[in-house]
């Protein structure tokens, strides 16, 4: 029985058993370069894989595996509520944004109020030889444009306009004090906690709280704005 191998036998041997020295391989590989370097790298890479195999493996490593699948798996478990707190956050943020709309604080709505008094598209309404508006219904239709009802009547009103202030409407009302103009903003959706005074080119008066919404009145004059604040707040309801 013939005991000579092929090249595709010397392949299947090598390849099953690369550091398999079998005589009938070598007496074909003596006659065949082609199989002699394949049998030749194979047994390079071979020892290539033990040698990686043998590489000190580093201390700690195998915890450092489990600690950092671990942590992947909990970074995906908490994702989804991080996404919830994230919206939860941004809901908080937006109300209490809304909130300081409504609820404005000190310097920042005293300003607001004078920069909407010295504004140029109203700034014929602190002319002191304005006309007194005779006709009771204008005065009412400009308060109930800003949700604003008064009980009674008003009296020498020389200006009377619906306004947006800060987005929203608020009645904008000019009387002819003793000794100047006084302006009135009355603000339905803008409540104060307290007396906030004003004081700013050339306007003194105060904003004081009026229900759920509030009042300012300022002036350039030396006119008392107390009682006329008085009267307001006995007669002005909010309609919205």
């Amino acid at each position: 029985m013939s005991t000579a191998i092929t090249c595709l036998d010397v392949r299947r041997i090598a390849g099953a058993e690369p550091t398999r020295r079998d005589a009938a391989v070598a007496e074909h590989c003596r006659s065949c370069a082609a199989c002699t370097a394949f049998v030749r790298e194979l047994s390079a890479l071979d020892a290539r894989l033990e040698r990686a195999l043998q590489v000190e493996v580093p201390e700690g490593l195998e915890a450092r595996i489990v600690l950092d699948a671990s942590l992947k798996h909990a970074r995906r478990a908490w994702q989804p509520w991080l996404a919830a707190a994230a919206s939860t956050l941004m809901v908080v943020a937006l109300g209490y944004a809304a909130y300081l709309h409504q609820h404005p604080q000190g310097d920042d709505l005293a300003s607001a109020v004078v920069g909407h008094v010295e504004n140029k598209g109203e700034a014929d309404a602190l002319l002191p030889d304005r006309a007194l508006i005779s006709d009771a219904s204008l005065v009412q239709g400009a308060l109930g444009g800003a949700g604003v009802a008064v009980e009674g009547r008003l009296d020498g009103v020389t200006y009377a306009q619906t306004c947006l202030f800060r987005g929203e409407r608020v009645a904008h009302l000019v009387f002819r004090g003793v000794n100047g103009p006084v302006t009135v903003l009355l603000l339905p959706h803008i409540h104060v906690e307290r007396v906030m005074p004003v004081d700013e080119d050339g306007f003194h008066g105060f904003i004081e709280p009026m229900g759920r919404g509030s009042i300012a009145i300022v002036t350039r004059g030396s006119t008392p704005m107390e009682p006329m604040a008085q009267e307001l707040v006995r007669k002005v309801r909010w309609t919205l």
